[in-house]
């Protein structure tokens, strides 16, 4: 009996790398993976080393995106799509700054989805994503002992 695959963007789902993605030589080489909750799109300099990356999330609900580059840091933007001004146009999308996101769910959620990305690249996403976290919530602090006496 064939296995069913689970929904894509339902928990279970992973990111798929798309093909032929439009290129800016400028900015480095980018790659875009998507499933239907995330769309990541990766940088990587001449040698293949991520320079930056943006996860898009919540595409259906008002999609919002957290975005890393080495020299600027992290960013967390509301996608504005624009509105439609005629019958066959709209607006390039914008970011614009949003407040800070549900930080654990896109986690947990990105977790799962990633587990087919090549290793390497995999573990500098999580690691960015824990960098991010510090960001948020600061540095974790060990628990104080109590006094005893």
């Amino acid at each position: 009996m064939p296995t069913e695959e689970p929904p894509r963007g339902a928990p279970g789902s992973r990111l798929r790398e798309i093909g032929s993605v439009r290129q800016d030589s400028e900015r480095g080489q980018r790659r875009w993976f998507q499933d239907d909750y995330f769309d990541l799109f990766v940088w990587q300099d001449e040698r293949g080393a991520p320079i930056g990356f943006q996860l898009c999330y919540e595409r259906s609900l008002g999609e919002r995106a957290l975005s890393w580059r080495a020299e600027h840091g992290f960013e967390h933007s509301q996608v504005d799509a624009g509105r439609r001004t005629g019958a066959d146009y709209a607006m390039a999308p914008l970011l614009r700054p949003a407040a800070d996101p549900p930080y654990f769910r896109i986690y947990t959620r990105f977790l799962e989805a990633a587990e087919a990305l090549d290793p390497a690249l995999r573990a500098f996403l999580l690691e960015r994503l824990r960098d991010y976290r510090t960001v948020l919530f600061g540095v974790p602090r060990k628990p104080r002992r109590r006094r005893q006496g």
